[in-house]
């Protein structure tokens, strides 16, 4: 919950940043910048010592694609800010995310497990779509 109301902030302040900068690109690079800068102290100090676990098989390429992703999700928060605001911004990119989810543990995707698509999770995903349209509305 708290991570949510994080994430929410975080959306706000890149959406007013991007809007600064006159580019939704720049704020998503000033955010990763100040988050690395973060994460490297907090690395420092909780865990100073950098250890790779390698799986039974070795790693798969693809774990290291996370920050791109993120970098994709931050931009795309910042250029819908300004446009929808920030609580549909929120709720357009939760209905993304959880759709995405549900594609992702239907396939197994990402060596995630199994997880099938039920309909009442179509409905819930469907029942978020009507919430945007009538958040959009008032």
């Amino acid at each position: 919950m708290v991570a949510g109301m994080g994430s929410a902030a975080q959306t706000a302040i890149n959406g007013h940043l991007g809007v600064v900068l006159g580019s939704s690109v720049k704020a998503a690079f000033i955010s990763f910048l100040v988050g690395t800068v973060t994460l490297v102290i907090a690395n420092l100090l909780l865990q100073p010592k950098l250890q790779i676990v390698q799986g039974e098989h070795g790693n798969p390429w693809w774990m290291w694609l996370g920050g791109v992703f993120g970098g994709l999700f931050v931009a795309g928060n910042a250029y819908l800010v300004p446009s929808l605001g920030t609580g549909l911004a929120v709720v357009v990119i939760l209905v993304g995310q959880m759709s995405g989810g549900l594609v992702v543990d239907q396939f197994g995707l990402l060596e995630s497990a199994k997880n099938p698509i039920t309909l009442l999770k179509i409905v819930g995903i469907i029942v978020m779509l009507i919430g945007v349209g009538i958040i959009r509305l008032l």
